[in-house]
């Protein structure tokens, strides 16, 4: 079989399709590369190549310049061969599924409450998207022993302290009282991060406006403006949560905002790949906070730092009872004390540390590497396209 995977833009994702390209050809796939197209014009010049016999095309996320301006649509149409599209971010920031011949395409999406969403949309008339989370590549994260004291025995963080939003941050900016609301939701929020936030904010913006979810939802101002709440909710978790856990022997790596939250606790930026490997594996634990866009998946962190066979510490999510044992391969809390408990007695007992890494890792080589996802995607591919494959 042949497939042609089209290049993603990013700093992790040409990881992921990379990792992705490899786990294909060791399962015997044939697999063609191309940057994604950039134009139409690139039409041409795609339909020769089509011509040499893909069964499929693959392609991580999506270019939001094609997919908002419908261009996807006609080059599927054009080549009309099936499409397979992983998102491993939230599908709506592409105009899926309006950006989508529905008839050629196969869905995967990494986090499984996001993708009972897109299932339940009259607007998606194709084959109902399937739940496929993230991975890791143990050719690129493993552990390795340096023979000396770990150099962060108090965990670290990797991460941005918000991705921003310029549609969301102007709603922000014209909406009088919104961090009063952001302050009142937290104080809830913080209390159980179980919790979803939409649902949250929908509950606090029926009790406020004294009106129905139903009638609400008609309004679009009343959707951006739960959007926004889930964005800014996110950024304020994400920067108490970890201002709040990691403390002295850890470290906070990303962007230079962490300076001005944590101080000397920041370390400066990481790069993904061999740099992050070196640092997971120098680290007590790996913390794990979500991005706003996330509702349930499971993040890269998760995967990557249990490879490594490093613990990691993550905020709850349901995903983690279905993927990992939630006790003994990593530890979930529900508030911010929880996770302060909890690393006091990981910093107090470094051997259960390991055991639970080294059994974090044991169930990431066994179902949850790049090629365990590049086999379910064939499968179900061959489930549903079986003309092209035979």
């Amino acid at each position: 079989m042949r497939i042609l995977a089209f290049r993603p833009d990013g700093l992790v994702i040409p990881y992921i399709h990379a990792s992705m390209v490899r786990a294909f050809r060791t399962l015997g796939i044939e697999v063609l590369e191309l940057p994604f197209p950039q134009h139409e014009e690139n039409l041409q010049g795609l339909k020769s190549f089509t011509s040499q016999g893909p069964a499929a095309v693959f392609t991580l996320d999506l270019p939001v310049h094609l997919a908002l301006k419908n261009i996807l649509k006609n080059i599927q149409e054009s080549i009309q061969i099936p499409w397979i599209i992983w998102f491993v971010d939230d599908p709506a920031g592409y105009g899926f599924p309006e950006c989508c011949d529905a008839a050629r395409t196969m869905v995967f999406c990494w986090d499984r409450e996001i993708t009972n969403q897109i299932s339940l949309r009259d607007s998606w008339k194709g084959i109902p998207p399937i739940h496929l989370p993230l991975a890791s590549d143990p050719e690129l994260f493993y552990p390795q022993e340096s023979g000396r004291p770990l150099l962060f025995p108090g965990g670290v963080f990797v991460g941005s302290t918000a991705h921003p939003n310029p549609m969301l941050d102007k709603a922000i900016q014209n909406s009088p009282g919104f961090f009063n609301d952001i302050s009142n939701l937290w104080e809830v929020w913080r209390g159980d991060l179980g919790r979803f936030p939409q649902r949250l904010a929908w509950n606090y913006l029926e009790k406020r406006a004294g009106q129905g979810a139903k009638t609400l939802c008609r309004d679009p101002l009343a959707r951006l403006w739960v959007h926004a709440v889930v964005y800014a909710l996110g950024i304020r978790k994400r920067r108490e949560l970890v201002s709040g856990i990691i403390g002295e022997g850890g470290g906070i790596f990303g962007d230079r905002g962490w300076h001005n939250i944590t101080g000397d606790l920041y370390r400066g930026e990481v790069a993904y790949g061999d740099d992050l490997r070196r640092l997971y594996n120098e680290a007590g634990f790996v913390l794990d906070i979500r991005q706003p866009q996330a509702r349930t998946g499971l993040t890269q962190r998760i995967f990557d730092a249990s490879a490594c066979g490093r613990p990691v510490l993550s905020e709850f999510s349901p995903e983690i009872g279905s993927l990992f044992d939630s006790e003994k391969e990593v530890l979930a809390f529900h508030t911010l004390e929880e996770a302060q408990e909890a690393k006091e007695i990981m910093i107090r007992d470094p051997r259960k540390v390991m055991e639970i890494g080294s059994r974090a890792r044991e169930k990431v080589l066994a179902l949850h590497t790049y090629r365990h996802r590049a086999g379910q995607i064939i499968k179900t591919l061959q489930r549903f396209f079986p003309g092209p494959l035979a």
